[in-house]
């Protein structure tokens, strides 16, 4: 997140906190969510809420668990395969 952040505003941002919203153009903005692996009420919070989500996986970890939970969490409330 803090690197959209950066690419989107110049600005350096220290901790997040919450969601951020970043202004893109005169009517367009967007809202960036991380969303904790751990918690699956947080995941489908997340799933309700998103239009596009962007998945980033560890490559130390690889696919753990919590990451096919969270696709089949997106698929049941309607994103693409």
């Amino acid at each position: 997140i803090r690197s959209l952040v950066k690419s989107y505003t110049n600005h350096n941002l220290t901790t997040i906190t919450g969601p951020i919203t970043v202004v893109t153009g005169k009517n367009k903005r967007i809202t960036l969510v991380e969303c904790p692996s751990n918690d699956t009420a947080a995941m489908l919070d997340c799933a309700k809420i998103a239009d596009l989500v962007l998945l980033c996986v560890d490559a130390k970890f690889g696919f753990e668990m919590e990451t096919f939970e969270f696709l089949n969490i997106l698929q049941t409330h309607g994103f693409p395969k």
